[in-house]
């Protein structure tokens, strides 16, 4: 999705730090222990498990507009900027992609059972 649209998105709004290729799912997954930001927690857990859970969510153009509409990287966007981008990517879903576009999300779990 974002290599269809990044056009429009320089389009729109030039230079903006949060546009960009989202990371790569392998990278994402390059750690498979720890607590991720926390560096360590203490005395109070044992070792961690970490579980990773793929979901893919489709949407047509209007709807991925919508969804787009609920992320901070748009709601921070002047009204007058962020309309008429979301309007042209849901044009682009329209018409180049079929009105089909998907959103994929890796969700993370890190458990720790609390130390003895």
């Amino acid at each position: 999705m974002y290599a269809e649209t990044a056009d429009l998105h320089e389009r729109f709004c030039p230079g903006n730090p949060g546009w960009g290729h989202p990371p790569l799912e392998d990278d994402v997954r390059t750690t498979d222990e720890g607590w991720g930001l926390v560096d360590d927690p203490g005395g109070l857990f044992g070792p961690t498990i970490v579980r990773w859970y793929p979901t893919v969510q489709w949407f047509n153009g209007d709807g991925f507009a919508d969804h787009l509409r609920s992320l901070s990287l748009y709601r921070r966007l002047d009204r007058d900027v962020r309309e008429p981008l979301l309007d042209a990517v849901a044009e682009r879903i329209r018409t180049r992609m079929r009105d089909r576009a998907s959103r994929r999300y890796l969700s993370v779990l890190h458990v720790g059972q609390r130390a003895e």
